[in-house]
């Protein structure tokens, strides 16, 4: 087993990218025990995304307003005028950009504030993850980008795998697809497996409910499952969007004309709906009203057995 003290080198550093966080000892997004790199900055605008922070390519501010003694530290420290206080009472102005200085977050007593995004080199991001790397060894894991979305950096998530490619550590990419076809190709050309996320197969409820078409994503995918790499197709299961019969049907035809004869096909993987995210619109004071109940998955697991595609419920929740 070679270890970091082996370390090969002559893969470039020079690559930078925008990260919300990295994730220790997942047990999803891949096999094994794995770390997640979550990519910062999304082009698609999903309802009930879980992730908001990961929306914008630039440091977030969780803002915890109960916590806040409205001392003033902040509103002092700030360069930019992102703190002030109006009446003795702190005010978040949130058209002002965040920097990332962070020293706002590191002088609050109340622990009210936590900046959220780094701008990190590829190299320091390879060197925190291969921290773990006896795990990924050991448990046959390694490391997954996700997001966000990972093509809209993809020079950097390129860097990121010759690295960990370098070290034969395995390596996953998630991503939605919707990206020119040059930057998915980029983003995963060394990857041993591709997670991607399918939504709906209605292109105008597809636009209405994500921002965007799904026109390019069905292209990216088509050209991916021409290729050599492992592909799961993810479909995030979400209630009052596509968990009704007639939905769940017309994705997984979709999928099956697809993915027919492709052999780096690896079946489906459903992703149930949850709320665990929905504390972080109010910490970015922002809107979130998707809460519409629990998804139903029975539709897609009884319609997986007329098209023969196998597929699972996984243990990661949709995003």
């Amino acid at each position: 087993m070679r270890l970091s003290a082996e370390r090969r080198s002559g893969i470039s550093e020079q690559a930078y990218g925008w990260i919300s966080n990295i994730q220790r000892f997942s047990l999803h997004d891949g096999p094994g025990i794995r770390s997640i790199i979550f990519f910062k900055g999304c082009q698609m605008r999903c309802a009930w995304c879980a992730n908001p922070e990961g929306q914008t390519a630039e440091q977030d501010v969780f803002f915890h307003a109960d916590r806040c003694l409205h001392c003033g530290n902040c509103a002092d420290l700030c360069p930019t005028g992102l703190h002030s206080m109006n009446q003795n009472v702190h005010v978040l102005e949130r058209d002002r950009r965040c920097v990332g200085c962070q020293l706002c977050e590191e002088r609050c007593p109340a622990a009210a504030l936590n900046i959220v995004g780094e701008h990190v080199s590829a190299q320091n991001a390879f060197e925190r993850v291969m921290a773990d790397e006896i795990w990924f060894r050991q448990s046959g894991g390694g490391v997954t980008l996700s997001g966000g979305e990972v093509a809209m950096q993809p020079e950097f998530a390129r860097v990121l795998i010759e690295q960990l490619k370098a070290e034969d550590i395995h390596t996953a990419i998630e991503t939605a697809g919707y990206a020119s076809w040059h930057a998915i190709h980029q983003a995963t050309a060394g990857c041993d497996l591709i997670l991607y996320d399918l939504k709906s197969a209605e292109d105008a409820l597809h636009t209405r409910f994500t921002g965007v078409s799904n026109k390019t994503i069905l292209r990216n995918l088509a050209r991916l499952l021409q290729g050599g790499q492992q592909i799961i197709i993810r479909i995030p299961v979400i209630p009052h969007f596509n968990d009704a019969p007639d939905q769940a049907d017309k994705l997984l035809a979709l999928i099956s004309a697809l993915t027919q004869g492709k052999k780096n096909f690896q079946g489906v993987e459903l992703l149930p709906y949850h709320l665990f995210g929905t504390g972080k619109y109010k910490l970015l004071n922002m809107e979130y009203d998707w809460n519409r109940g629990s998804a139903n998955v029975d539709n897609f697991l009884c319609m997986a057995h007329h098209y023969r595609l196998p597929l699972k419920v996984s243990g990661t929740l949709a995003g």
